[in-house]
């Protein structure tokens, strides 16, 4: 007798079928369920520019006691006296279907629109925010890590990524997305509930910098679905 096989792959982002012919009895033919991984992945984008999904906001040290939540940028400083900061947060109960506490978080991307990048190759990174924020309030003076210059210390971040237009670096062109740093630990975080959803702090490694360094983003303010903030995230629901 000439029985069928179906053999199951599994791979990022689906599965893959692959059929075939073996002769012998169809009663040994088997299937087992538990080898199936069933990846699934929320986007959430910034847009409309009022969506309340995402928050994002501009500290300026300049600046120090002005609020820039209505700007259509998000800029990254490093400089005298000129620092600036990122902050954003994505709420993830947006995500339909629901990411499930005990799911398995297996990559999570945060991606910037960048619209100028800094002539030279600078690191920027991201730190967790511990406490709660508002974007149409939060200023250089009351922002939650304060205004101690290269706070927190480069090493407890938890993404890095970096921009400029040297050969070499990670990120050189405006004008496209770029990997604004893989915070798959933290998510993953969100989602169990271990650690409260504050978002993102985002900073050049180094501030302070002799020559003023910038790289600038476009903020969900910009209403442009093809530009704003994205956060992507790749899960295992465990049954």
């Amino acid at each position: 007798m000439t029985r069928h096989w179906l053999r199951v792959v599994a791979v990022a982002g689906g599965i893959l079928l692959g059929f075939g012919v073996l002769t012998g009895s169809a009663a040994s033919l088997s299937l087992t369920s538990q080898n199936f991984t069933p990846y699934r992945t929320c986007t959430i984008t910034a847009t409309p520019a009022a969506t309340t999904a995402v928050t994002d906001t501009t500290a300026r040290q300049g600046n120090p006691t002005t609020n820039f939540g209505a700007l259509t940028s998000l800029t990254v400083s490093s400089g005298n006296a000129v620092n600036q900061r990122i902050y954003l947060r994505f709420d993830l109960t947006v995500c339909s279907p629901a990411i499930p506490a005990s799911a398995i978080v297996r990559l999570a991307t945060l991606r910037l629109y960048m619209t100028a990048a800094p002539a030279a190759c600078r690191v920027l990174d991201l730190f967790p925010v511990t406490a709660a924020w508002v974007e149409t309030t939060l200023t250089w003076n009351i922002e939650p890590f304060g205004t101690t210059l290269n706070n927190p210390p480069t090493g407890s971040r938890t993404g890095t990524f970096s921009v400029g237009t040297p050969a070499g670096c990670q990120n050189q062109a405006a004008g496209a997305y770029v990997v604004g740093g893989t915070v798959t630990t933290d998510v993953a975080s969100f989602v169990a509930g271990t650690v409260t959803n504050f978002g993102w702090m985002i900073r050049d490694d180094a501030e302070g910098s002799a020559t003023t360094r910038t790289a600038t983003f476009a903020a969900k303010e910009l209403g442009t679905v093809a530009q704003e903030p994205q956060l992507v995230i790749t899960y295992v629901k465990v049954p």
